[in-house]
């Protein structure tokens, strides 16, 4: 894979963020000399109920799942962070993970095989990008709903939500503080 162009570099004393062009120049921080360090991105993974059981796969391993990266496999990366997304009649971010690999193509888990309904689309993990997903929250019971998100100034914005097909969404850091502001709220 290419290293992305697109990518910001942060400095974790000073704040100060840097583009890729001048990381590769020089890989520390030109205010204070700290080392840089890429700057987290944050992503929506959206699955369909219909087509993967991922509330059955859920209830027996929450610790780390294996996901497609359909979409921007070239910019998602290792602690990006990610609200996992059910789309339907109930659509919402039901659990928030980490991504704890890079992209590559390998086959799905047998552990996951059996979650799919249609084994054909199985194959698509050979021929495309996927990464591991650590779990970090799961609320099956109290979910933060679509109807919730379309209302809310920050939210409503949402690739997601102006575009549902798909598999992987950007998010801004707004966004993803707000999901995570939202999902807290809904366990207390």
């Amino acid at each position: 894979m290419e290293p992305m162009l697109d990518a910001e570099f942060v400095c974790r004393k000073c704040g100060k963020v840097v583009s890729f062009e001048q990381y590769a120049l020089d890989r520390f921080c030109p205010d204070c000399g700290t080392f840089l360090r890429r700057q987290l991105k944050h992503w929506v993974f959206q699955f369909n109920p219909a087509i993967y059981g991922w509330f059955d796969r859920i209830k027996e391993n929450r610790e780390t799942e294996q996901w497609l990266t359909s979409q921007y496999a070239e910019s998602i990366r290792e602690r990006d962070k990610v609200a996992i997304w059910a789309s339907g009649e109930k659509a919402g971010v039901y659990a928030i993970g980490e991504v704890v690999t890079n992209p590559i193509k390998r086959p799905l888990t047998t552990e996951q095989e059996k979650y799919w309904t249609n084994k054909e689309d199985i194959f698509k993990f050979r021929e495309k990008y996927s990464v591991i997903i650590k779990y970090l929250k799961v609320i099956i019971d109290r979910p933060l709903l679509e109807d919730k998100c379309s209302k809310d100034p920050i939210l409503s914005d949402m690739a997601i939500l102006k575009q549902p097909q798909g598999t992987n969404f950007p998010l801004t850091k707004k966004q993803w503080n707000r999901i995570i502001e939202l999902m807290n709220q809904n366990t207390k």
